[in-house]
């Protein structure tokens, strides 16, 4: 299994970062796909994303927790070379709430492709993402 911690330290207020993972079926703060559909709400509710030339991938939550600032989400059916994908995120105040510790872990089985491989791959999808939300809760 490949096992992924990405942790970042955000120059962003955590409370406008929470607001915008909070809203799990939103993802206007991430750009690449082309369109977005919220199925359901709360623990259970699929977000599904369609890119272009692809499958749409659709993201389940499995747990939301406003006062620990985290949640959970399964994506069944991944379109790279992994299966079993399971995310945690948390949050964690910095400086009285004026800055973020961030973490997005993961959990994958690799699927033709070495551990390292996915575990690069999939550190280098969590940075880009951390740096958008970054950028996002800034704006």
């Amino acid at each position: 299994m490949i096992r992924v911690k990405v942790e970042r330290e955000l120059n962003a207020p955590v409370d406008k970062v929470w607001a915008l993972l909070e809203d799990f079926g939103n993802l206007n703060w991430y750009p690449g796909w082309t369109d977005l559909e919220a199925i359901g709400d709360g623990p259970g509710m699929i977000r599904r994303i369609h890119m272009e030339g692809m499958e749409p991938i659709d993201e389940i939550l499995e747990a939301m927790d406003a006062a620990s600032r985290s949640f959970s989400y399964t994506i069944p059916k991944m379109p790279m070379p992994v299966s079993e994908y399971r995310a945690e995120v948390s949050l964690e105040s910095l400086d009285n709430g004026a800055r973020t510790l961030a973490r997005w872990n993961c959990s994958a089985k690799p699927e033709g492709i070495s551990e390292t491989e996915g575990q690069a791959m999939l550190e280098g999808i969590y940075a880009d993402m951390l740096a958008k939300l970054e950028v996002a809760a800034n704006a």
